[in-house]
């Protein structure tokens, strides 16, 4: 039990050194992490870029967007995972692999992101300078690229098929823990088809009543099968 807290504790320390790096999020993408990790992760990274509409012309054209975009959803996968890495339901959800979180899932949500929006990693960080930097293989980084791209395209419509079950009936809370409901709906944008926001039964006193938030008050993750809000004061 010591070592394995003992493992936990370096595991966080690695994590918060990476997350302050100037490297950041780049470090976390080439962190040498299992083929079978990378497969489980794989299909929550998909439903997360659905969830949050993730895709070619939703974000200004551009590699600065695109890096400014990859920062912003890395560092709020980290954080989460920070928040509290022992989550037993984190465990429930992922097994062996949710000590591979910090990694596995950044490494597929990055290459997701670049995925659907029509990019490549080259195309927004100088791969070859980033690898000299770590000491890591450029070939080796390629292949890795290749192997979650095909994955990605080999389960993207299965996993978008999960989205919209898995997060039914989630629980919905606030920024600071308070409880405000569950999902009973998903309200779809009718121009785009993306998901627009959520139909929460929203528990009041004694009764209940619907209520709508947009998807861009809501923090999805896959650390956590709540849905949490971005603010507290809802």
């Amino acid at each position: 039990m010591k070592e394995k807290r003992e493992k936990e504790k370096e595991g966080k320390e690695k994590v918060i050194a990476y997350l302050r790096s100037k490297l950041f999020p780049w470090n976390f993408i080439f962190e040498d992490v299992e083929d079978g990790a990378i497969e489980h992760f794989v299909t929550y990274a998909i439903q997360i870029c659905e969830g949050k509409g993730i895709e070619k012309r939703t974000i200004p054209a551009g590699e600065g967007a695109v890096k400014e975009l990859i920062t912003r959803e890395v560092k709020e996968a980290v954080n989460d995972y920070l928040f509290d890495p022992e989550d037993k339901e984190m465990i429930r959800m992922h097994g062996k692999f949710a000590v591979s979180y910090p990694f596995a899932f950044t490494q597929c949500l990055v290459h997701t992101i670049l995925y659907r929006l029509g990019f490549e990693l080259s195309d927004v960080v100088d791969v070859k300078a980033i690898g000299e930097l770590l000491g890591k293989n450029i070939r080796e980084m390629k292949k890795q690229e290749l192997f979650i791209r095909d994955l990605i395209s080999r389960n993207e419509e299965k996993a978008m098929k999960m989205f919209g079950k898995s997060i039914l009936d989630r629980k919905v809370i606030t920024a600071g823990g308070d409880y405000i409901g569950s999902v009973c709906g998903i309200m779809f944008d009718t121009e785009t088809g993306n998901v627009g926001g959520l139909i929460v039964n929203q528990q009041k006193g004694v009764g209940s009543k619907k209520s709508r938030i947009s998807m861009h008050d809501v923090r999805l993750n896959t650390y956590s099968k709540n849905v949490v809000l971005k603010y507290s004061n809802y």
